[in-house]
């Protein structure tokens, strides 16, 4: 199946281990775009977006109630087979529990991993039913009632952050799309068992004001992959896109520089 892939390469050639941003349920490579890809690719890192397939430009968009996480997953390793090097994988959302099952099933296929406002590895189920409880008006607006006003503005809050300009949000919502529905059910369970021991670098971070998984959700990822999670106070879900989306980004850059001095040192 072809994919859309995004690709922003340094004008030179680079030693820095390629970076292969994994977009989350709804979304696509587009998400990226904007502020990362050129961001790191500035920085000397070669940087890759795949849009899953259903998503974005890629083909599949009229199968996409049939595809499962494991089909996301044989979309990134075949994105990750054509790396002279091992990828960093940043995943978000839906991406990060995609980043997770690779961690899990294959690591020595990468060098690191990105968690950003991720699912987490028992799953969101729990998220799902307390967001649920605490916005049961407007769930019922949009179920009963079919409000697509409600619908709209509820979504643009799940996602994006109050900071942006209603013409940007208004922007951003016409690029979502449905998510695969055998997807959104598969998320619901456990994504990798545990306990879990890590056997690369992983990063994880958060928001403040993410209305999906709030920080306590992302306490619990970063407990989860024994590390300290860095939390964004007024962060919203959609990280990559987000007013404070540089510091997310310089964050993930001191990340990498990390493990740079540690293979200097080896």
């Amino acid at each position: 199946m072809k994919l859309e892939i995004l690709e922003h390469l340094p004008e030179r050639e680079s030693k820095e281990n390629p970076l292969l941003f994994i977009h989350g349920a709804n979304h696509g490579a587009w998400c990226w775009k904007e502020n990362f890809l050129p961001y790191f690719c500035a920085l000397g890192y070669p940087s890759y977006a795949v849009s899953l397939r259903g998503h974005g430009k890629s083909e599949g968009r009229d199968q996409l109630n049939t595809f499962s996480l494991s089909d996301y997953l044989e979309d990134i390793l075949e994105v990750m087979a054509s790396f002279r090097d091992k990828p960093v994988l940043v995943g978000h959302s839906m991406g990060g529990a995609l980043v997770q099952k690779i961690l899990h099933l294959s690591p020595e296929k990468m060098k690191a991993a990105v968690l950003m406002a991720s699912v987490p590895p028992n799953g969101m189920l729990r998220d799902v039913w307390r967001l649920r409880l605490v916005n049961i008006r407007e769930v019922i607006q949009i179920n009963l009632f079919k409000d697509a006003r409600v619908r709209a503005s509820y979504t643009a809050r799940l996602f994006f952050s109050e900071e942006l300009p209603v013409e940007k949000r208004v922007a951003l919502l016409k690029l979502l799309q449905p998510e695969s529905a055998r997807v959104r059910k598969e998320l619901l369970g456990r994504i990798v068992p545990g306990p879990i021991s890590p056997v690369v670098p992983v990063l994880v971070l958060g928001s403040g004001k993410d209305s999906l998984f709030p920080e306590k959700t992302t306490l619990y990822t970063g407990k989860a992959f024994k590390t300290m999670p860095v939390i964004f106070p007024q962060g919203s879900h959609d990280m990559m896109l987000d007013p404070q989306w540089r510091s997310v980004a310089e964050e993930i850059v001191a990340f990498l520089q990390l493990i740079s001095k540690g293979d200097q040192g080896k």
